[in-house]
């Protein structure tokens, strides 16, 4: 009879999905807001993909040159992620993000005639620095846009635009750029025979007036209804907003922590497949990637249900220790299937955490704060996933791969494989913080497993 029950409850559970999925087709800005970042974010991996094209090619093959790009994503948070948290409260959000996309637009149209490297560097800068202030003006609008109990479906949808997009980018890109010996040979010398990745790059810059044009016609209400005057100068106070509030503090370490662990896999993820698992191709990485993508879009639909079941801080908490140990799993792992399924499980586990925390920072922080606490988010998350590749790469380097004998027994001991563990228990020893709710101690949150956080809620 509790089988029966415990069925029932969860084809329920999977009728309220469907209900809240309706709902969100039904809203008309939010579906604004979808197609704006479907189209958008499809242009930005094209663009992505030029750009690495570009970069190599300038630099005669130097991978270090294409890996510099990503510094040149994660730099500019410390600069924008201040700015984005003094303006995302006090401007319109919706004319923020339209200036955003204006900019990003006209921004990318210069790439075809940049003809040095740190040019491109610098065009880089500019632009991520923008898409940090889009997202955390993006992401603290979500919760103007769809009621209370729609935010976990709405945040998986802003989740999907951004990565599920990869592949169809990928293949449009190929289709652009696999013209160009025709170009070269009917229009020999021509800009676009030389240039082939200009139609990628226009179509990038296309795509943001068009998200700009969505934007245009949406309805948002603004923050600024809910500011004082006398509080939009009070930079200092914005700026470590995120620090200060309980919560979003405790919130923002456990995303950190958790792109860490994405870093690590992206610093390590090729010398992984070939070291390790003794793979013949960097295609096995490829692989690796795109099962870990797969595995985020798994993870985002289980969540539509899981979420309808458990407490958030608890599932938090679930996602954390698994995304670690999946990692530290990984370590311990030369089988290439093996590897290949825990990578399609760290992706799911990866993607329930940051979806359950974007959305308690949604309910857990007011409207007229909300953007500075996403300001931070992006910003920070930003950071330590490039001190997640950094460390992993770090020890993967210091250590190399040893022999060692242990009871007579020799076993092969890659720096790679440490590197994953490192990072794997790094991010699971946060699911023992406090998530910013009010217990007198951890022993009674695991007893009670049910916790209400309030907005602005003080540590005791």
């Amino acid at each position: 009879m509790d089988e029966l029950e415990e069925a029932a409850g969860v084809l329920g559970h999977v009728g309220d999905v469907k209900d809240e999925f309706k709902g969100l087709v039904k809203n008309r800005d939010f579906m604004k807001l979808f197609w704006a970042q479907l189209i958008s974010c499809m242009g930005d991996w094209m663009g992505t993909f030029a750009l690495m094209s570009v970069v190599f090619k300038m630099t005669h093959g130097s991978s270090l040159a294409v890996g510099g790009m990503l510094a040149f994503r994660v730099v500019p948070a410390l600069f924008s992620g201040p700015l984005a948290a003094v303006i995302s409260d006090r401007l319109d959000r919706r004319k923020l993000m339209i200036a955003c996309d204006l900019l990003r637009g006209g921004i990318i149209l210069a790439a075809p005639f940049l003809t040095t490297l740190w040019s491109l560097y610098t065009m880089l800068f500019f632009l991520e620095g923008l898409s940090i202030i889009w997202l955390a003006a993006r992401d603290a609008s979500i919760p103007n846009l769809v009621k209370p109990d729609q935010l976990t479906m709405a945040n998986s949808l802003s989740m999907a635009t951004t990565y599920g997009v990869i592949p169809f980018a990928a293949g449009t890109f190929s289709m652009l750029v696999f013209p160009s010996p025709i170009l070269g040979h009917l229009a020999a010398g021509s800009f676009l025979a030389k240039h082939p990745t200009v139609i990628a790059f226009g179509l990038d810059s296309l795509t943001f007036f068009v998200s700009a044009s969505f934007f245009y016609r949406m309805h948002l209400s603004s923050p600024r209804d809910h500011v004082e005057e006398k509080e939009s100068l009070n930079i200092i106070s914005s700026v470590t907003f995120a620090l200060r509030h309980p919560l979003a503090r405790s919130l923002l370490i456990g995303a950190a922590m958790g792109c860490v662990g994405g870093g690590s896999l992206y610093a390590v993820g090729i010398g992984y497949v070939r070291d390790v698992l003794h793979a013949r191709s960097d295609a096995a990485f490829g692989l690796l990637m795109a099962l870990f993508g797969l595995g985020m879009i798994v993870g985002v639909v289980a969540l539509q249900v899981l979420v309808k079941r458990e407490e958030k801080p608890w599932m938090l908490r679930i996602a954390l220790l698994v995304t670690g140990g999946i990692l530290m799993g990984m370590s311990f792992v030369h089988v290439a299937v093996l590897a290949y399924i825990l990578a399609a499980f760290f992706g799911a586990a990866f993607g329930i955490l940051f979806i359950i925390a974007v959305q308690m920072v949604q309910e857990g922080v007011a409207d007229e704060d909300r953007g500075k606490a996403f300001a931070a988010f992006h910003a920070v998350t930003r950071i330590f996933l490039i001190l997640g590749a950094g460390l992993s790469g770090a020890i993967a380097g210091l250590f190399g791969v040893r022999q060692i004998n242990v009871l007579g027994l020799h076993y092969t001991l890659y720096g790679i494989s440490i590197a994953l563990f490192v990072a794997g228990v790094l991010i699971a020893s946060v699911s023992v913080i406090p998530l910013g709710e009010k217990k007198s101690s951890y022993r009674e949150y695991f007893a009670r497993r049910t916790v209400k956080v309030a907005p602005g809620m003080e540590d005791d």
